[in-house]
């Protein structure tokens, strides 16, 4: 993903979310970089957006924040989570995120 990918996506979210995922982001490397080590699965992009913004936005109503790689992994064993699941019944990874969150919270282990 390049630069101008990465702000097509984020102008197509809602400005909360936008500036959430570039808080989850964060500034210490190119987001291109941090991105494509995302294994992708069967996710569109705009949807790991609003996952990375969902995360980002529980994480601070809890007064929460870990580092990128942290958020990243939880994102990706929900992804796991749900492999199993048949397509049609798979849920957007936001919706599945919100029910990981709910379930479980983000654990400090």
């Amino acid at each position: 993903m390049n630069e101008s990918e990465l702000q097509n996506i984020l102008e197509g979210l809602d400005v909360t979310r936008a500036q959430a995922v570039k808080r989850f982001l964060g500034t210490t490397s190119s987001p291109e970089t941090i991105l494509s080590s995302i294994d992708q699965g069967d996710c569109e992009w705009v949807e790991w957006f609003k996952a990375m913004a969902l995360l980002q936005l529980w994480l601070e109503s809890k007064k929460q924040d870990y580092p990128i790689e942290r958020k990243l992994g939880y994102l990706s064993c929900t992804v796991d989570a749900f492999k199993n699941t048949p397509t049609i019944m798979r849920p957007k990874l936001s919706e599945a995120t919100e029910r990981m969150l709910a379930q479980y919270g983000f654990s400090d282990q």
